[in-house]
């Protein structure tokens, strides 16, 4: 996939960041000259463009954006604590404050959001195998900022990482983590999101693969969790018995116990 980067049609007061993430990133860059995106893209040939806001990059692909925002997992986190009500994948996973949680399909990372909040003296670390997406995010979370410093805490935590899960599970030594966490993409969308529309066109959409589990079970120290939707069919071919949620929930959870 070619992609570019580019600037607002007003420029940028501050370079700084920008400039690191092309570094990271390789994406050319193409200076804006008043030209709209779709000039830039058709003289670049590029199936994409980047243009860096302030607050983060925004991916311009296919007539559609794609960029960070927290808004799912600053739902669940509101009501919980207003509330009290307990998260699904809170209960699934058993987070403790002090974990190491690996989440091997992060996406927008809203369960890893979650993951963070809940163990603050831990760890959380989001691998992602599309490197659009992976610079996106990583980059997204790295600049939020909230007026709510438990959301902002948070997001800033997750520790983003470009790369296959397979290949990064088998490169790991055994009890690497307390948690391995697999959230595959959905066959079909549970709902229809501005941002999260241009992520099923980017993500890896392969099914999770036996090795792959067999790889998070030796390095989880705890458990690993799987999701899925409740009449979704992965959990049966993955050989999962212990499921939490079902029938009166959209989404379940396996949960593979090790050690």
């Amino acid at each position: 996939m070619h992609i570019i980067a580019t600037t607002p049609q007003s420029g940028l007061k501050d370079y700084t960041n920008f400039n690191k993430f092309l570094a990271e990133s390789g994406f050319p860059y193409i200076t804006r000259n008043r030209r709209s995106l779709e000039v830039l893209q058709q003289e670049n040939q590029a199936d994409g463009v980047v243009v860096w806001y302030s607050e983060g990059p925004v991916l311009y692909s296919g007539g559609e954006k794609f960029f960070f925002h927290p808004s799912m997992a600053k739902n669940r986190l509101s009501i919980y604590r207003k509330q009290g009500t307990e998260d699904p994948f809170v209960r699934a996973c058993e987070i403790e404050d002090g974990d190491r949680l690996l989440d091997c399909t992060l996406g927008l990372g809203a369960d890893a959001i979650v993951a963070s909040y809940f163990t603050p003296q831990g760890a959380v670390i989001g691998l992602e195998s599309s490197p659009a997406i992976a610079l996106v995010v990583k980059w997204g979370m790295k600049l939020y900022d909230s007026p709510m410093i438990w959301l902002k805490e948070a997001v800033n935590r997750i520790q983003v990482i470009n790369s296959e899960h397979y290949h990064y599970l088998s490169n790991l030594p055994d009890n690497s983590f307390d948690i391995v966490y697999f959230d595959p993409m959905f066959r079909q969308p549970l709902l229809k999101s501005q941002a999260i529309s241009p992520l099923r066109s980017l993500a890896n959409p392969l099914p999770l693969d036996l090795k792959a589990i067999e790889q998070a079970c030796r390095v989880a120290r705890k458990r690993v969790v799987i999701k899925e939707r409740s009449e979704g069919t992965e959990l049966e071919r993955l050989g999962c018995s212990t499921i939490i949620g079902g029938k009166n929930r959209k989404i379940a959870f396996a949960v593979i116990r090790v050690g």
